[in-house]
């Protein structure tokens, strides 16, 4: 078990979180942390990252690719 000091930062309270904790967490610097508090104990999970348009798209070297239109009919009682 590791214990924490919490200690003054401005006007609030903080705790620092050792980089061994952060290496379990496989968090980084500027990640997010999700905080859970579940029977006086704190849960910490790293959030997932929110993919940007341009990061989703960064390996994209414009090959063009092709698809077809599929026509489909009621076979039951869909509503169309």
């Amino acid at each position: 078990m590791i214990k924490l000091p919490v200690k003054q930062w401005g006007n609030s309270h903080a705790i620092r979180l050792p980089k061994s904790l952060l290496e379990t967490l496989e968090a980084e610097k500027d990640d997010d942390l999700n905080v859970e508090i579940i029977n006086h104990s704190i849960i910490l999970t790293k959030a997932e990252k929110e993919v940007t348009f341009e990061e989703l798209f960064k390996d994209y070297n414009k090959e063009k690719f092709t698809t077809e239109i599929q026509r489909f009919s009621p076979v039951g009682n869909e509503k169309w």
